[in-house]
């Protein structure tokens, strides 16, 4: 599958563009990036974000909570071993799945929007500029007004 960059740079077609040909977003991003639409937000489209420094900060809460004597953070994890992880393996298992999925897409910088598997838009955290900007490159492409 190869994924068109440089969309970032893509003109204006001029025209009217239809968010709803859009089935799919993925969003790669880290922590301090704000995304918008936030996920759950109601669009046409299906949008899964990935942050991908989730195992650093999965690792920093875990460290937070831990005592500082090494026999009481013992005893910590052995008293909280189950409840971490039904908490953390859901959240570690979509975190290294988001970082394979960026290794697969080949994104090399943040924020990145791949849309429908086709194409990613570098540089932009709004989820609607990219969308436009792909979709207006797209018809520019195709030679529609």
């Amino acid at each position: 599958m190869a994924l068109a960059s440089g969309l970032a740079h893509a003109g204006d077609a001029g025209g009217a563009v239809d968010a709803r040909q859009v089935l799919l977003v993925e969003v790669f991003a880290n922590s301090a990036m704000h995304i918008t639409p936030e996920p759950g937000a109601a669009r046409p489209w299906k949008m899964q974000l990935y942050r991908l420094d989730a195992l650093q900060r999965i690792e920093q809460q875990l460290s937070r909570a831990l005592p500082q004597g090494e026999a009481e953070a013992s005893a910590w994890l052995q008293a909280n071993e189950a409840r971490i992880r039904q908490q953390v393996t859901p959240q570690v298992v979509e975190a290294a799945n988001g970082v394979a999925l960026a290794h697969h897409y080949r994104i090399n910088r943040l924020p990145a929007i791949v849309i429908d598997r086709k194409a990613v838009v570098y540089g932009i955290t709004s989820v609607d500029a990219a969308i436009e900007r792909y979709l207006q490159t797209r018809q520019a492409q195709e030679g529609r007004p």
